[in-house]
């Protein structure tokens, strides 16, 4: 979801930060996009805003890590 549509149907800045349980310093900081686990919130709380997107790609992809001597 587009971040600032989510400010927009939340009604401010402040109140999408309480409904995700971040600061409003936070959204601030968001690209165009919410990032995926903000979004995931936004779909359990209120589904209804995402009645036209498609559905999330939920897939976990796990990486090797990588380990280097110090």
């Amino acid at each position: 979801m587009n971040t600032q549509t989510a400010i927009q149907l939340a009604g401010s800045k402040a109140k999408l930060a309480t409904m995700l349980g971040v600061s409003r310093a936070a959204v601030t900081q968001y690209t165009d996009k919410l990032p995926p686990k903000r979004e995931l919130i936004l779909r359990d709380l209120h589904p209804e805003w995402f009645v036209n997107e498609p559905p999330m790609d939920t897939r976990i992809v796990l990486q090797e890590a990588v380990l280097t001597p110090v």
